[in-house]
């Protein structure tokens, strides 16, 4: 496993984090305990987590895990969206839904937009809801400090003088260390263009969406979503081989976040961060997927 820094004063991240986005919720309380000492003892050491994720559970599920650990490892949370009261509502019915979900197909989607996410009020990303925001993910993290406080799902607009300034307060004052978007690639693009490298900034990038393209250098990215458009590669055996080591390789991306809820997922990703696809595999994969793609549009 490679590290690297994406901050001063952090603990180095490893080269694939872990994405807390199904903790407490796709999977229950036991399996994501499981999933995540698998994860620590492997040698992962970014996790990144929200005030959305698990119902409103993730991130205390996610201080459980590290307790001990803290110092050792990045922990990465996000303000500005918040559970419905349907999901809090949903808690006590939590291993039932699990269960449906995983046993019945379409189940997941279904539940998925009953739950929904809250309305979310004009002034999300405030320094007064970053600060409520802030002291919340703190008490449910058990910790005193945020290594990154990423803005969940802003618009450029969003990131304002005032806000900036109160971030930049945060981190003198050690509640965090370093602050970013965790966006989509057109606010991504606006922010970096407006601010630099001041941000972090967090998006979806893989083979069929190779984003980190779309920036100059010299910027910390962190990544998600690599087996996006899986399904194009076919029944290729080394899909996943070439899908995670295409994101791990893309110019710029310092983290790449996964799902790793079972072993056999964890192996599977650390196998290929450890001894990723060749430049020409990914090349040989990249070009029959463009010919497979121009004979279907022939057709």
């Amino acid at each position: 496993m490679d590290y690297l820094t994406l901050a001063p004063g952090l603990p180095a991240s490893s080269r694939l984090g872990f994405g807390c986005g199904s903790v407490m919720g796709r999977v229950g309380r036991s399996q994501s305990l499981r999933a995540l000492g698998a994860a620590l003892d492997a040698g992962i050491t970014h996790f990144d987590v929200a005030r959305l994720y698990g119902y409103g559970e993730a991130e205390a599920l996610l201080g459980e895990a590290l307790k001990g650990k803290r110092q050792h490892v990045v922990v990465a949370s996000k303000f500005g969206l918040q559970a419905t009261r349907a999901a809090g509502a949903l808690r006590a019915l939590k291993p039932i839904a699990q269960k449906l979900a995983s046993s019945i197909p379409g189940a997941r989607a279904v539940l998925r937009s009953l739950v929904g996410v809250a309305a979310q009020p004009a002034d999300r990303f405030s320094a007064a809801s970053a600060a409520a925001s802030l002291d919340q993910s703190l008490a449910a993290l058990k910790t005193d400090y945020l290594d990154i406080l990423f803005l969940h799902d802003c618009a450029a607009g969003d990131v304002s003088g005032e806000l900036l300034d109160f971030l930049d307060r945060q981190v003198a004052a050690g509640k965090i260390r370093a602050y970013g978007a965790a966006t989509d690639i057109e606010a991504a693009l606006a922010l970096a263009e407006a601010h630099g490298d001041r941000l972090i900034y967090q998006f979806a990038n893989g083979m069929f969406a190779p984003n980190p393209e779309c920036l100059g250098g010299g910027l910390r990215i962190v990544a998600h979503s690599p087996f996006f458009g899986a399904a194009r590669l076919g029944s290729r055996a080394d899909a996943h081989q070439i899908l995670l080591s295409h994101a791990l390789a893309a110019p710029g991306v310092a983290v790449v976040l996964c799902s790793m809820l079972g072993e056999t997922h964890l192996r599977a990703n650390l196998a290929v961060a450890e001894q990723p696809a060749s430049a020409e595999a990914l090349g040989d994969a990249a070009a029959a997927m463009e010919f497979a793609t121009a004979c279907a549009s022939t057709t």
